[in-house]
């Protein structure tokens, strides 16, 4: 089996969800101002690699306890509806495409919270959901902490780790498509590392070692 994995945020989807989120919240009067600039917060202090993942994660999931679990499953597609889908490319649903007809195992891995990710899983239509998880109480609603760990850099590798054993799956081949450096424990351990839009430092490793490089934008 070949497996191939695709990042989501800035790969599969050309933006920040956590992003989008917070702000389809604030539309529907469902997360304070001060909820907003914490969010904002947490996205500066990632772009300058200052980010607490454990915090990040536990107020991405407060946010999501916050939301009655009889409206949430409604409020996440709704999300995907009117801010994820209208901007994932052709291209990108062709590479994905592509890589089901030809019979590989295709699965998005993402440090984005696993109910945010959901909707763009069975969107591509992949094989299987790797992503942030939250611990849940008896009664399945989040405890506030984080399960695991960060699916995020070297995490990546742990959830990825953790999912092969427990479907006892061990591929012959792997790839992977991500944007960003900080996914470089996971694309230094794969046979093909391919670069998509890829952030500056990501795009200096890749022409170093010779790794493809492509576009999903149109």
């Amino acid at each position: 089996m070949r497996l191939v994995l695709f990042d989501m945020d800035h790969t599969l989807v050309p933006c920040d969800s956590g992003t989008l989120w917070a702000e389809f919240l604030s539309e529907q009067n469902l997360l304070s101002r001060e909820k907003a600039q914490q969010r904002a917060a947490f996205l500066q202090d990632y772009q300058n690699g200052t980010l607490d993942v454990e915090a990040a994660y536990r107020f991405e999931l407060e946010l999501l306890k916050s939301l009655p679990l009889s409206e949430r499953n409604d409020l996440l597609q709704g999300f995907f509806t009117h801010k994820i889908r209208p901007l994932i490319t052709e291209s990108a649903q062709r590479y994905v495409e592509r890589h089901k007809q030809d019979g590989d195992y295709v699965v998005i891995i993402t440090a984005t919270v696993e109910d945010i990710a959901r909707p763009v899983a069975d969107f591509f239509g992949v094989d299987a959901l790797i992503a942030g998880r939250g611990k849940r109480d008896g009664f399945g609603e989040y405890t506030g902490e984080v399960e695991l760990e960060p699916c995020m850099g070297r995490g990546k590798l742990v959830h990825l780790e953790e999912w092969l054993t427990k479907n006892n799956y061990n591929p012959l081949h792997y790839v992977f498509y991500s944007d960003s450096h900080n996914d470089l424990p996971l694309l230094e351990q794969v046979d093909d590392p391919i670069a998509v839009d890829p952030d500056e430092k990501l795009r200096q490793i890749a022409l170093e070692n010779n790794w493809q490089i492509i576009s999903f934008l149109d």
